[in-house]
Formats: structure tokens, C-alpha cells, sequence
């Protein structure tokens, strides 16, 4: 998350593999724009 936030990146994106909401809110404080379970969620 760090690296696309400072990489000047669009949209960063997480993939939260656990389904917990404390992991969602991690990676958002982390720097994520959107979380999603699954990619196919992006399409």
C-alpha cells in the first residue's frame, strides 16, 4: 500500500484474502483507495 501511495498511483487498490473488516481498515490507514475480496469485484 505504502509503495502505490508514494508511487503517485491513480487508484491502489487491497485485497483483503481474510473477509475481516479490521483487515479492510487496515489497508485503507495503509493507503488504499478500495478493498475488495476478490478481483473480480473491479470488473
Amino acid at each position: 500500500m505504502a509503495a502505490g501511495r508514494a508511487g503517485n498511483f491513480a487508484v491502489v487498490v487491497g485485497i483483503n484474502r481474510t473477509g475481516r473488516a479490521a483487515q479492510a481498515a487496515q489497508l485503507r490507514r495503509h493507503g488504499a483507495d478500495v478493498v475488495v475480496t476478490d478481483l473480480a469485484e473491479l470488473l
